[in-house]
């Protein structure tokens, strides 16, 4: 037996109105459609749900029964369908965000806080760190990611919001010391943070005049942590490898410089990374429009240095 939605919903309609054409009317469906298709469900049913007399319908027994059975489903087809309608419209429910540590420290922060303000429905879980999260598998809704373009897969959707560069970065007291550095090469000559996870040899990205070069550094300090690698630099311990995001402040307050910036590798863009989807729910769809908002552009992580001599 194979009974459509649909027709019970007609039915359904057809006894409350005792009436062909009084539910045609309410429906906005030919009474003749709706005629052939409530005998069509006595068909596929298999017993005679409706008397038919010339001036009004009767309901048999198992009409009343099945009228009254198919009126409730309607009712909660009804309010499942407004339910899904309504979070599509108003962002509700769980949001779950993921980012690298300092970027979603200093800029992720601040658009959850606004959005958590606007909208007291939603709850947000972010998680910050340095892993690769993935967003399906893992059940999140939004990752901030840096680098070069995302995978192509089609269950992911990207949109970038800056330019991402890397700095090489030392304090004025540390330049006034030990002197700028004017090439790669001459980094030889100094005090390097160096910023690594492995191996004993690390060796920087830079162009070259024939394309990416790397060039080795060493020095008394060694670190996993882009937090400490500026601190250092800020300390005046050396020259530091730093995103830029993670020292636009400094420089913009004159607190680190920033070297052989016509050096500096494409460090590709920054990211705001959600599922694919036709309908993206209230929840994201709200908090990626914000992100591309306040944050696209980049402006609030990209700095104009002067070239430090």
């Amino acid at each position: 037996m194979n009974v459509r939605m649909e027709d019970m919903r007609l039915f359904a309609k057809v006894a409350e109105a005792r009436s062909f054409t009084g539910a045609a009317r309410a429906l906005g469906v030919p009474k003749q459609t709706l005629s052939r298709r409530v005998a069509e469900l006595e068909d596929v049913l298999g017993t005679q749900l409706l008397v038919r007399t010339t001036r009004r319908l009767h309901l048999t027994d198992a009409g009343a029964a099945y009228a009254a059975r198919c009126s409730e489903i309607a009712r909660l087809a009804e309010e499942a369908n407004a339910a899904v309608r309504e979070t599509c419209e108003t962002p509700r429910g769980l949001l779950r965000i993921t980012a690298d540590p300092h970027f979603g420290e200093t800029f992720v922060g601040p658009l959850v806080i606004e959005h958590v303000r606007a909208w007291p429905e939603v709850r947000v879980d972010v998680v910050l760190t340095r892993r690769r999260v993935e967003l399906i598998e893992e059940g999140f809704d939004v990752a901030f990611r840096v680098g070069h373009v995302p995978d192509g897969s089609t269950a992911l959707s990207a949109t970038r919001l800056g330019a991402a560069r890397v700095r090489y970065c030392a304090s004025p007291a540390y330049l006034a010391r030990r002197g700028v550095p004017k090439t790669p090469e001459q980094l030889a000559q100094h005090e390097c943070v160096v910023l690594t996870s492995e191996g004993p040899v690390v060796r920087w990205p830079f162009r070259g005049a024939k394309g990416p070069t790397t060039i080795t550094v060493d020095g008394r300090l060694r670190t996993n942590g882009f937090e400490m690698s500026r601190a250092a630099a800020l300390a005046g311990l050396g020259i530091a490898i730093v995103p830029e995001y993670a020292c636009a402040e400094d420089l913009r307050a004159g607190k680190l410089r920033s070297v052989l910036d016509e050096f500096a590798i494409d460090a590709g863009g920054v990211w705001i990374v959600f599922a694919s989807a036709r309908y993206l729910s209230a929840r994201v769809r709200s908090f990626v429009d914000l992100a591309v908002e306040r944050l696209g552009g980049g402006a609030a992580w990209s700095v104009r240095t002067k070239r430090a001599r």
